[in-house]
């Protein structure tokens, strides 16, 4: 089983509260980190889930049509808030991660996939292959810049849909492919947000069980309350009833599960959520 998971900000955005809960929202800006998990296995060393904003997201986005993206989505990240700089902060060399899983394409997620010179990455073939065919301009409207992603990417990687599929303790309708082989992580398909993002099941880590659902929800409230975000933000999702659908499994898992306290579904983006989680290092 894992022996500890650790969550770490590389770099953040900014966004107003009221676009992702416009229930309880108001309307202020308030930050979103770019969380990346840290996960030590006792036989695969680190492996990391996401990989985070790097200083390579402004080399890419200095031209066109991938400035487009910063200017919507003004990103703040420094050597030292990379996740390389943060796992440094650890004692942790980028050689030390043998696998980098990304949940999926956009940028806020593959903007540090680069700075890991010896890791496999695991992905979505079926994702991938979809963005990869589309023109330059409508891969920036899907939040995916290639340029991001090493040139070795394809050959260092290790597909998702490759994996055996199995998941008992989640309950009755969820799925996962059995990262490891031993049962210790999952990836688990979420739909919508884009066509392949897949979150991550980590059970019994110090007697708890994570389940990091990248962007099936942003905030805590959104999965907590079932509270989908304003319709404007349809524009970017792949298939936005798949994401109210995987909103609402998620929401159900919540309520199954929080009276006990044993199940922990935590997203990317949410900051107090975040920043409770740190007091719980295990």
């Amino acid at each position: 089983m894992v022996r500890s998971i650790t969550f770490l900000e590389a770099g953040f955005t900014e966004q107003f509260e009221k676009i992702v809960n416009p229930v309880t929202g108001k309307w202020r800006k308030i930050r979103f980190p770019s969380t990346v998990a840290l996960i030590e296995h006792p036989r695969h060393g680190y492996l990391l889930f996401d990989a985070g904003y790097s200083g390579r997201f402004k080399e890419v986005t200095r031209r066109f049509p991938e400035k487009l993206y910063a200017w919507v989505t003004p990103v703040t990240v420094s050597p030292e808030t990379s996740a390389v700089g943060r796992l440094r902060g650890l004692g942790l060399a980028e050689t030390d991660i043998s696998h980098v899983i990304l949940s999926h394409f956009h940028a806020d997620h593959i903007g540090g996939a680069s700075d890991f010179s010896r890791a496999r990455y695991v992905a979505s073939r079926r994702e991938y292959d979809h963005l990869v065919s589309l023109g330059t301009v409508s891969q920036v409207r899907h939040g995916f810049l290639k340029a991001l992603l090493p040139e070795s990417f394809e050959s260092r990687t290790r597909w998702s849909d490759d994996f055996p599929v199995e998941l008992k303790s989640l309950g009755e309708g969820w799925m996962g492919n059995d990262l490891l082989g031993d049962g210790s992580v999952f990836l688990v398909p979420l739909p919508g947000h884009t066509l392949g993002q897949m979150g991550l099941y980590v059970p019994s880590v110090g007697g708890v069980d994570y389940l990091l659902v990248a962007d099936a929800a942003w905030l805590t409230p959104s999965f907590r309350e079932e509270i989908p975000p304003m319709r404007i933000t349809d524009l970017i999702f792949h298939d936005p009833p798949a994401y109210r659908d995987t909103l609402t499994r998620i929401h159900r898992l919540d309520c199954e599960t929080r009276l006990s306290g044993r199940l922990r579904i935590l997203t990317c983006h949410c900051e107090e959520a975040m920043e409770r989680e740190r007091t719980h290092v295990v």
